[in-house]
């Protein structure tokens, strides 16, 4: 029997995804602009055979700097390092609709997807936070069901962009013409957000339209995914929940497009040493060096309440807000929210939920252990892949590379097929 092949994409990050990561002796707490750092995990995850690089990005400085590193280099300059130091693996970038607009976005995937011989992608996010439209002149964020509507409106103009130059416009005829004019129009685009006549001014790049990612469960997101995205980017705690979701994009996806077939790439984050033992062992010791102040304020914020409402010791019982009063990330809040009022337990736990994993799903143990987990949400039809987000880093990316990697190149699920083709002709998949 053929093993399910899954698709691997590591999230890349400074010192890892728990917040306590850089609080471990030798971590580097300045890795957030070092751009050697980035192409050392660029290249450890070429040689792991993962798929793809994903850069996150949050357009603030958000997060209480005396808790943890914050602030990095902007994600398409970043990406420049991954891009010169690997051959095959792709570059997720994720870039804001709500905060750019749709002519720059375009022109800068379409160079580096030249630069890098077609292997970029797009993260498309509508961005969800206070600080980030502060930063552009915005009193406010406005309202969720707007931003998808703006996001939706945004895709379409950057590919109508990315199609304005057909693929044999360009003729190199040295005794007669350099591009057949007729074969680059304007789009003349005109819409409730946007106003562009294009074309655009670099040629058509060897994908076209690059791989494109989204990462919202809400309702819009989940139907802006189903849409446009190639892959999708999802929080998913258990395998029923995962299935589920995974059906409900599928079903969508085929009444958008007939036959096509998103991928759904739940995160995880492996903590992988030699016994199962030794793995929980090593959290616990990672866990006890969390700092829950930040975390208690990130929470307040996450949930629109005034600084100093919560207390660590109290019951997380409480009415929570409406989630059309919250304007940041929905799909964080609902992680919260299916906390809320579960018998005996505190805002304390919470908050230690939300700095170790932020929801998304852990599995620790040793490398066979997680390899079988990894496993069954694939050949269950739960997932076609995961965004591995490694808890330390490069450390925790190291052991799984080493680790849990030549396991499931022994069953099947992941193996260097060779294949060059540019990023979206090997995963933009129809069935």
């Amino acid at each position: 029997m053929t093993a399910n092949k899954m698709t691997l994409c590591l999230f890349m990050g400074a010192t890892g995804y728990h917040s306590a990561s850089w609080r471990l002796p030798g971590s580097r707490h300045r890795a957030g602009t070092d751009p050697s750092h980035f192409a050392q995990l660029a290249t450890l995850a070429e040689a792991g055979d993962f798929d793809a690089l994903f850069f996150a990005d949050s357009m603030a400085l958000w997060s209480d700097v005396r808790e943890r590193p914050a602030g990095s280099i902007e994600p398409s300059v970043l990406a420049t390092a991954a891009i010169s130091a690997t051959e095959r693996i792709g570059v997720i970038l994720t870039m804001s609709t709500s905060f750019n607009e749709p002519y720059n976005v375009a022109r800068r995937l379409a160079s580096l997807d030249h630069l890098s011989n077609g292997r970029i992608g797009w993260n498309i996010v509508t961005s969800a936070t206070r600080e980030a439209a502060g930063n552009f002149g915005l009193d406010g964020i406005p309202n969720h069901d707007e931003r998808y509507r703006r996001g939706n409106e945004f895709v379409e103009v950057c590919i109508k962009l990315w199609d304005s130059w057909e693929s044999d416009a360009i003729l190199g005829n040295r005794e007669g013409w350099w591009a057949d004019p007729s074969k680059i129009q304007p789009i003349d685009h005109r819409g409730p957000f946007f106003n562009v006549r294009g074309p655009l001014d670099v040629p058509r790049s060897p994908q076209g339209v690059p791989l494109l990612v989204q990462a919202g469960s809400s309702t819009e997101g989940v139907n802006l995914a189903a849409k446009f995205a190639d892959f999708v980017f999802t929080v998913q705690g258990t395998q029923a929940q995962s299935e589920q979701f995974r059906n409900r994009i599928h079903q969508l996806a085929e009444e958008h497009h007939p036959g096509r077939y998103p991928r759904v790439l739940p995160g995880l984050i492996p903590v992988v040493r030699d016994t199962d033992d030794e793995a929980q062992a090593y959290l616990s010791r990672l866990d006890e060096l969390l700092d829950l102040t930040d975390g208690l304020r990130q929470l307040e914020r996450s949930l629109a309440m005034r600084p100093g409402s919560l207390r660590l010791e109290d019951s997380f019982d409480f009415d929570l807000p409406d989630s059309s009063e919250v304007a940041g990330n929905q799909t964080y809040y609902q992680v919260i929210k299916e906390m809320d009022g579960v018998g005996g337990v505190l805002v304390r736990d919470v908050v230690r939920r939300m700095s170790t994993s932020r929801g998304h799903r852990l599995v620790v143990g040793s490398p066979q252990t997680v390899a079988a987990e990894m496993r069954a949400w694939v050949d269950q039809g739960a997932a076609d892949g995961y965004i591995i987000m490694p808890a330390v880093l490069p450390d925790d990316l190291a052991h799984f590379v080493d680790q849990v990697v030549p396991l499931l190149r022994e069953s099947g699920h992941v193996g260097v097929a060779g294949d060059t083709r540019p990023l979206a002709a090997r995963y933009r998949k129809y069935e």
